[in-house]
């Protein structure tokens, strides 16, 4: 297989075409329902939100939901050679688009628009021979981003997630955008409800944000009986046939696994490290515009012999056992809406120390990790250093913790498989009402 890009997380490594469109089903459990997905986006190579929709689609496909994907052209090339007998619409690229494009500074939320606004034409010509359908919007995954209404079928959007910004102690860290952005939020919100009624209009919204995500939509005019809760994100189903991650006695060996931006909180980590009684090892799992300033601050501490960067592993099938070799998963996170690698390390029996900000105060319980109040820095690293020793020392705290990981993990469905299963009563019942 091909290298892993550190940058992104297990859960990108996509199914196989021919193990999703070209076998029998596993389990035909939606061969009576119709559903139309939109995503700007559905591919591998673009990452993130792109990943999630593919995943999404592929899901669905997998347990025998008939099921058509409208995206961007963009992706055109990447899905035909992979998915060559899949249903797939494709939104082009007009000499309009590309000048409106041109001319705006707010790139994204004009590109995210004008597709929503053309994809939703073609969803409505469908609709028209597929009376039945249901139709998801699956991303953008923004609470801000714009959609448009889609009459005339039962709609569906998200998982969204949004309304996250650094905790107060650490807004000394935001750029002037993502400022500017925290600030305006509430106001672009009010905006956001008067010139685009897709998420007011809709039949559902599923949320994983919690709260945040919550308070952000109302701004938007939305209610609160739209809105069903749900995962972010799926993982790989294999991981939930794994083993779970053996610990006994003493392993000073932690991980830490992520795109090197600021908000991933990484220096948190190496700063901890120099806090700790015992000799622990963190190795850093990535890439990205952090690594620089990183590796100068492992050497201002005098960590060089504890902290190991890693750039990637040659063989995906060999990151989830390479990750079970440590004793714990360290993600001090500032701005996490989710937390996917926070999923996979829960499955595969990592207890994880991270903040209880965002995303994986979603996650984790007590049973299962450590979640530090993000009060200031010096509280934070401090903790962490006392959490990464105390899971050093105790291996039966850890096998503990990891067996309450898997259980959590598996109880809430963190499989693509079971996540897609969640959402079915949804589409029924959707659908049986609009008929």
């Amino acid at each position: 297989m091909s290298a892993l890009n550190p940058n992104l997380a297990l859960e990108n490594e996509i199914f196989a075409p021919e193990e999703v469109l070209t076998s029998r089903p596993k389990e035909a459990t939606g061969n009576d329902l119709f559903v139309i997905l939109l995503a700007p986006n559905a591919c591998e190579r673009m990452g993130g939100e792109a990943i999630k929709a593919l995943q999404i689609w592929l899901a669905l496909e997998r347990i025998g939901v008939k099921t058509h994907q409208i995206t961007h052209e963009r992706v055109k090339k990447e899905l035909e050679a992979k998915y060559p007998h899949a249903n797939v619409t494709y939104v082009k690229e007009t000499w309009l688009n590309k000048f409106i494009y041109f001319i705006c500074c707010r790139k994204q939320f004009v590109i995210e628009a004008m597709f929503m606004w053309n994809a939703g034409k073609i969803a409505r010509k469908m609709l028209k021979e597929h009376p039945g359908a249901v139709v998801h919007i699956t991303a953008p995954v923004s609470p801000i981003l714009p959609s448009f209404r889609i009459p005339g079928a039962p709609v569906v959007i998200g998982p969204l997630n949004g309304n996250i910004y650094y905790p107060p102690a650490f807004q000394n860290r935001e750029s002037f955008f993502d400022r500017v952005r925290r600030l305006s939020h509430r106001w672009m919100q009010y905006a956001h409800g008067l010139f685009f009624r897709g998420k007011q209009t809709a039949d559902a919204l599923l949320i994983s944000g919690g709260e945040r995500t919550y308070q952000s939509l109302r701004w938007a005019g939305c209610r609160d009986e739209q809105f069903v809760d749900s995962l972010d994100s799926g993982i790989l189903d294999r991981l939930g046939q794994m083993p779970l991650a053996q610990h006994a006695g003493r392993n000073m060996r932690f991980v830490h696994n992520g795109r090197l931006v600021d908000h991933k909180g990484t220096d948190l980590a190496i700063r901890a490290l120099a806090k700790t009684k015992n000799p622990v090892t963190l190795e850093i799992i990535g890439r990205g515009p952090m690594l620089p300033r990183l590796h100068q601050i492992t050497e201002e501490l005098g960590l060089k012999d504890r902290v190991i960067f890693t750039d990637w592993f040659e063989d995906h099938s060999k990151v989830a056992q390479t990750l079970q070799q440590f004793r714990g998963f360290v993600f001090p996170s500032l701005a996490e809406a989710n937390g996917i690698v926070v999923q996979e390390a829960m499955m595969l029996g990592l207890p994880t120390i991270a903040l209880d900000w965002g995303g994986p105060s979603l996650l984790i319980t007590p049973e299962c990790g450590f979640l530090i109040k993000p009060t200031d820095e010096e509280t934070v690293t401090t903790q962490i250093a006392q959490a990464m020793d105390r899971l050093a020392e105790d291996g039966e705290l850890a096998q503990r913790m990891a067996q309450a990981g898997r259980d959590i993990a598996t109880k809430r469905g963190f499989l693509w498989e079971d996540l897609i299963h969640q959402w079915m009563p949804l589409y029924r019942k959707l659908a049986a009402q609009k008929a």
